[in-house]
């Protein structure tokens, strides 16, 4: 795991550029560290913050991991050999749930509730395109040569970063 760590440094690093490939690891490692981190966070914000300053951390904390999130989905579908513009749906999803919480905590659950009925129609339109675009990206292989986004990003460019296989039976350290 340990070996696996700098790729979450480098999700942060390149949170605007959504420019290459990336691994279903690197997305994995991602969202399990940026939900362990911002948890955390919030969870100590909890001990020192009143009432209305901790929501407003609480909500921060919910919606900053997604920044890096736009960039490496976008990759990660360059690892398909896809565009990047199916990472739209993780906008349409995003933008719907900011309005729910935004108005959850300037207008109270009154506001939300008046937003979020008429939506609750048409909600299924967004998640179900949304839940098989991110279970693929993170189970799914991507291609295993370059591709017109660049080389496979399970190996470097001198090639010692292979991932285990049939040919490679450990991986390099």
């Amino acid at each position: 795991m340990r070996g696996e760590l700098p790729l979450f440094g480098q999700a942060i690093k390149r949170s605007f550029t959504a420019a290459g490939r990336a691994r279903r690891t690197e997305i994995i490692i991602y969202i399990v560290g940026s939900q362990l981190l911002f948890s955390i966070l919030a969870g100590l914000g909890g001990l020192f913050l009143a009432d209305d300053a901790l929501g407003w951390v609480r909500f921060a904390t919910s919606y900053l991991p997604i920044i890096p999130l736009f960039a490496l989905s976008a990759r990660r579908l360059h690892d398909f050999g896809q565009s990047g513009k199916w990472t739209a749906l993780l906008g349409l999803v995003v933008a719907r749930n900011l309005g729910l919480d935004l108005a959850l905590r300037l207008g109270g659950w009154e506001a939300r509730a008046m937003i979020e009925s008429p939506l609750s129609y048409v909600d299924w339109l967004f998640f179900l395109p949304f839940a098989w675009l991110y279970i693929t990206l993170l189970i799914a292989p991507g291609s295993k040569s370059a591709n017109r986004y660049g080389p496979d990003p399970r190996e470097d460019a001198a090639g010692t970063n292979k991932t285990a296989g049939p040919g490679n039976p450990e991986p390099a350290a």
